[in-house]
């Protein structure tokens, strides 16, 4: 199957373990001393959408209907009945209580009370939803394949459709305020808008390869990842974007940045990459493994968890790096 004729295909195959498998990246060995740990999620079902409110709550949604929440930091993961077996692409939490998990055929389920119970949304959309936004607990966008643009006033009772460019995967969507938003998508494609999604107008992002993620620290400092370890960044609000060097070959799926310098993406084979000075260098992180890895999310600088195929977690108090290797000491038997 070539799993990336579209995005949508794409993550149905990567979340069901179902891509080709892919050569780690160089210097990525798996037996590296890796500042991160494995957590038991309790489900083999593969995790992309990812969410954390501080560094005890947190949500992780994925193929089969799975929502899994954790209190204590992802100690312990419980699962979440969510009524269906689709696969639930992305997820998004305005405060404990309110939260949104969208997925393939128009799926949107909310829960107001943390996810002890969740229940459909109308979105009146069979296309497949790619990714949530949510400024507060009001006003949210979704996207998704062929174009679409979802939006929401009052917390998705009602959702509006639009399409913003036909034929198109919509792949990721970030807005910095009620007004600046953008969205990236298939061959390249990024958008902005500055009225709150009414207008959209297309940015130059540099590049012609699928962008995946899109994460914005300020409303002028932004990122977006893709294909063949591409990453393409801005400092003007994406007036202009110019390409950064990553380090890696492998396919990058997931982004995150704590302030306008400190950020990670994750992708292929394990791919791990950070960068403490806004992106100018990128360098690997080791993860202990080879699995595909979808989706990262950070609090801090120090705290953050990573998800990926086969159930995986990963989390790191230590903003992934290794501990210092301490210098050995010799002592004589007595």
């Amino acid at each position: 199957m070539n799993f990336l004729l579209s995005v949508s295909l794409f993550f149905i195959s990567i979340f069901t373990a179902c891509a080709p498998s892919s050569p780690p990246p160089p210097s990525a060995d798996p037996a590296s001393p890796t500042g991160w740990e494995t957590q038991e999620s309790g489900v083999q079902s593969s995790l992309g959408g990812l969410f954390f409110l501080d560094d005890r709550r947190g949500w992780a949604s994925g193929n089969k209907g799975v929502i899994l929440h954790t209190e204590d930091g992802g100690k312990r993961w419980s699962v979440q009945e969510t009524g269906t077996q689709g696969l639930l692409v992305s997820i998004f939490f305005t405060d404990p209580q309110n939260g949104w998990a969208i997925g393939e055929k128009g799926t949107i389920l909310h829960t107001s009370d943390g996810g002890k119970g969740w229940t459909p949304q109308a979105s009146g959309q069979k296309s497949d939803l790619m990714d949530i936004f949510f400024r507060d607990k009001t006003h949210g966008w979704i996207v998704g394949t062929k174009g679409l643009l979802l939006s929401t006033e009052d917390g998705g009772d009602h959702w509006t459709a639009a399409v913003v460019r036909a034929r198109l995967t919509l792949t990721s969507i970030f807005f910095a305020d009620l007004k600046r938003g953008w969205i990236s998508g298939d061959g390249g494609y990024l958008s902005h808008t500055e009225d709150g999604g009414a207008t959209w107008v297309r940015q130059e992002s540099g590049t012609n390869k699928d962008l995946h993620q899109i994460f914005f620290a300020t409303p002028q400092a932004g990122w977006a990842v893709g294909g063949n370890g591409m990453i393409v960044h801005t400092t003007d609000g994406g007036k202009s974007w110019a390409q950064q060097t990553s380090g890696v070959p492998t396919l990058l799926t997931g982004l995150f940045f704590v302030d306008e310098q400190v950020g990670w993406a994750v992708g292929a084979a394990g791919t791990i990459v950070h960068t403490q000075d806004g992106g100018a260098t990128w360098r690997q992180q080791a993860s202990g493994t080879i699995q595909f890895l979808i989706n990262v999310a950070f609090v801090n600088p120090e705290v953050g968890w990573i998800a990926g195929v086969k159930g995986a977690i990963l989390h790191t108090r230590k903003g992934g790096e290794p501990p210092a290797m301490e210098a050995g000491v010799s002592s004589k038997k007595e």
